[in-house]
């Protein structure tokens, strides 16, 4: 038998090699249609009817495992060495592993797909086909001649042919070390969602006696936060910075590899008798789940998130196995790695934007999915259990109890009033003398409350997502700095990190082509703004409200990032230099907020902190401004005391009080007294002379005429007019004039000195 094994695996090898190189040189067009296709299409079939052609001895009988192997050395007859078990299940279990990798190649088009062929799956088959006969013995339990004796050597020669092509088309293809870490870790991952549920019984029997995966055990409690917490996370953070190709490749994988170990338990003779149909709500998941993530069914991907998800989380908290439920028990492990796939693949496809975030549309498209899956259901439930023990040509019928609503497992859980609604309020009728029996009442007010939880448990999916959502915002905040970084160093050709961009420009401050958009808006709040200020200067900007005045100097103080331009502050970028830009800067907000239940001398300290001033500037400067703006009474009062004004006052000294080379200021004089708007206008001329920039933005015009050298207004995000005081006056208008005729609707852009 052996020899047949390894012939048929030879002449398929050589059938698909030499149909290969043929279409290669002689049809190279057809090489995607015939190699990449149909090939691989017939390989999917091939492994399809060898799959469900046997039932898994080691998942049917118990007592096939190693340490039987061990004691007896024999089984039906047929001798199954202990290495011979141990080889045979780690290759039928690898074996899966590498034809997933090799039939899904020809539609995945990053570069680590193309490296998985050539060194995870080539390897993998190549020790399988020397494997063979382990293998086939540790899947029916003997060597007889049977379709899986035959089909399994066509499987893996058909791979292995397909696995050398790629590794011949694939072969210059280099990926960085980074990448073999990655490709590591993927090893490890699909190999975990690729396992047979009977490997852990094989090598290590059924487990310690007491241990028992039910009633929150130690053990039912790590599974569960294994199922729940451990593993979907996992996935995530393996997954969430990668491209969507593979994320979707990664996904579509897992799918396929769960629902193959979960099939294990349903085999070409299940099909044959519907009453053994795994429409179970969670064993349903794991057919629906590869279709969605292959074909991209939205629609039939919601029903599993919104209706799927809480069930399987419900039935891994009330787990109802088969028979034993000793930990490493075949079917304790079949109803996890069921329900887990059930509980997870939906959240991760939402998580990693497979699907779009999920809306009240899609909740009511899933309530008419679950509505039909429920009647369905209900009807083979009355229907089965009413004809159970008939006798038919594919078996005896037997009750069936799909989604738990033919029976008390869940009333039980509820309490008596559950069971006496369930027991009570029936409906009973006979059809061809069999009496067939709805619990009508129960089932009803079971569908209401289980669609009515599905759609609060939405609400909490919602917060989960949010979090992810801002996660991956940071992350690739951070990851932008982190560029930013290296450009910095590289801009800086060797000097200090600490010094400026430009270190020839003085007192300035620049913006050039900055343009600014939040979120996913088209809109651009300010679009191409260019301005040159220069120390020494008292700049005024101006605009309508909701110019963009705002949004522009937000960007100068670094207060939100830019979308593109530049902005620099005395030769520091402010976009790869904050710190260094900030550093130099005070600004006055238009909205101040301050910690009120500081006193203002304090929290003037505080700022003074921050911005590292000595104890002898501080002293100083805060005396003089203390003075000028009449707080010497109030400063040691807590700041929620004070009036409006006098809050403005304090912001305006924080502001002032490290000296900075360029002081913003955003409507600066809305609430001040008389007294107080000539002291700051005060202020503001001693800072300009000194050398330092003030720059302002203010509605009123007489001020700004009377205070500014140079002046810019802005209207809907873009610069119509920069340009000194002087040259208005030189054209016989006032600057209320000129700022009217410049703001109207049909004025063209105007530039000055």
């Amino acid at each position: 038998m052996r020899v047949m094994y390894y012939l048929i695996l030879a002449v398929t090898l050589l059938i698909f090699l030499g149909v290969i190189v043929l279409i290669h040189y002689k049809f190279p067009k057809l090489q995607k249609l015939i190699v990449e296709r149909i090939m691989v299409f017939v390989l999917m079939a091939v492994f399809a009817v060898r799959f469900m052609s046997y039932n898994d001895v080691q998942f049917v009988d118990a007592n096939f495992n190693f340490y039987t192997l061990v004691r007896a050395n024999n089984y039906d007859g047929a001798m199954v060495n202990p290495f011979i078990g141990v080889v045979g299940n780690i290759f039928m279990w690898l074996e899966v592993t590498a034809m997933l990798i090799v039939l899904l190649r020809p539609w995945s088009y990053f570069k680590t797909a193309k490296f998985y062929t050539k060194h995870i799956a080539l390897p993998i088959l190549v020790l399988a086909a020397i494997s063979l006969h382990p293998m086939i013995m540790m899947m029916q339990g003997d060597n007889h001649t049977s379709v899986l004796s035959i089909m399994l050597p066509i499987e893996v020669g058909g791979l292995l042919s397909l696995a050398i092509f790629y590794l011949a088309k694939d072969f210059k293809v280099k990926i960085s070390k980074h990448s073999y870490a990655e490709v590591i870790v993927f090893s490890v991952l699909i190999n975990l969602f690729t396992m047979p549920c009977f490997i852990p019984h094989f090598f290590f029997g059924m487990g310690p006696l007491g241990r028992n995966v039910i009633d929150f055990s130690v053990v039912h409690r790590v599974f569960l936060y294994t199922s729940c917490i451990i593993i979907p996370l996992s996935v995530y953070f393996c997954l969430r910075n990668a491209h969507q190709d593979k994320i979707h490749y990664s996904l579509v994988f897992i799918s396929l590899g769960t629902l193959i170990s979960y099939m294990v338990g349903h085999k070409y003779d299940t099909i044959l008798r519907p009453w053994e149909w795994p429409l179970h709500l969670c064993n349903l998941a794991m057919i629906l789940l590869p279709i969605c993530y292959i074909f991209r069914t939205k629609r039939l991907f919601y029903f599993t998130y919104f209706i799927n998800v809480f069930g399987a989380v419900l039935a891994m908290l009330m787990p109802d196995y088969r028979d034993s439920l000793l930990v490493l028990n075949p079917n304790v492990w079949y109803f996890w790695i069921n329900h887990c796939c059930a509980y997870m693949m939906p959240l991760l496809g939402v998580a990693l934007y497979e699907f779009d975030r999920p809306k009240l549309k899609q909740f009511g498209f899933s309530s008419i999915w679950f509505l039909a899956y429920f009647m369905v259901v209900l009807t083979l439930n009355t229907v089965f259990t009413g004809l159970e023990g008939t006798v038919t040509p594919m078996g005896t019928i037997s009750g069936t109890d799909y989604f738990f609503i033919n029976s008390t497992f869940i009333a039980e859980k509820l309490g008596k009033w559950a069971e006496n609604i369930f027991n009570n309020l029936v409906i009973t009728f006979t059809i061809n003398g069999r009496t067939m029996t709805m619990h009508i009442v129960y089932q009803l007010i079971y569908y209401v409350v289980y669609a009515l939880i599905g759609f609060g448990v939405w609400f909490i999916y919602q917060l989960m997502f949010d979090i992810a959502d801002s996660h991956k915002a940071l992350h690739y905040r951070l990851k932008g700095i982190r560029i930013d970084k290296l450009a910095l160093k590289s801009a800086l050709n060797g000097r200090s990190l600490d010094k400026p961009m430009d270190e020839n420009v003085g007192i300035s401050l620049e913006l050039k082509n900055f343009s600014k958009k939040y979120g996913l808006n088209n809109y651009y709040s300010a679009r191409n703004v260019n301005l040159s200020v220069k120390g020494g200067e008292v700049f005024g900007f101006l605009g309508p409200n909701g110019a963009g005045k705002s949004t522009c100097i937000k960007s100068i103080v670094g207060i939100q990032p830019i979308t593109d331009g530049s902005i620099s502050v005395c030769g520091y970028d402010v976009k790869t230099q904050g710190v260094g830009a900030k550093s130099l800067i005070g600004f006055v907000p238009d909205h101040y907020a301050l910690y009120e239940n500081l006193t203002g001398r304090e929290y003037l300290n505080y700022i003074a902190d921050i911005y590292e001033v000595s104890k002898e500037d501080r002293n100083e400067r805060l005396s003089r401004y203390i003075e000028r703006f009449e707080l010497k009474d109030s400063i040691d009062n807590k700041i929620k005391t004070y009036s409006h004004g006098m809050k403005q006052k304090v912001t305006i000294i924080a502001a002032l009080v490290h000296d900075p080379k360029v002081w913003i200021l955003d409507e600066p004089l809305t609430g001040l007294d008389p007294t107080s708007i000539y002291q700051v206008k005060e202020c503001m001329r001693e800072h300009a002379s000194k050398g330092n920039i003030v720059f302002f933005s203010s509605h009123l015009i007489d001020i700004v005429e009377k205070l500014c050298d140079r002046i810019a207004i802005i209207k809907h995000g873009e610069i119509q007019a920069q340009l000194s005081l002087k040259d208005i006056e030189e054209s016989g208008r006032s600057l209320e004039e000129f700022y009217l005729e410049t703001i109207g609707d049909n004025t063209t852009k105007v530039e000055g000195k």
